[in-house]
């Protein structure tokens, strides 16, 4: 079973608007915007990957407090 993975370089992040936790984010799926919530790490919150849901799914929104949504990875594939 392969595992997909995405990537982006400190130079395309430090170009990205800055993001928080709640903050509202364009969800190209359904075209209305979804507050960006933290991922967990050991139970307790980290803010190094936030996402948004929409319906059932749940999609990448910030890496690294910068907004991703809609930006084009620098590396992806499968390992």
């Amino acid at each position: 079973m392969e595992t997909p993975y995405i990537g982006f370089s400190n130079e395309t992040l430090s170009k990205l608007p800055p993001v928080k936790k709640g903050d509202m984010v364009f969800c190209s799926n359904c075209g209305n915007q979804h507050p960006l919530e933290c991922g967990t790490v050991n139970g307790k919150e980290d803010t190094t990957l936030m996402f948004y849901n929409c319906g059932e799914e749940s999609f990448l929104g910030a890496v690294a407090g910068k907004c991703v949504v809609l930006k084009k990875a620098d590396v992806s594939g499968t390992i």
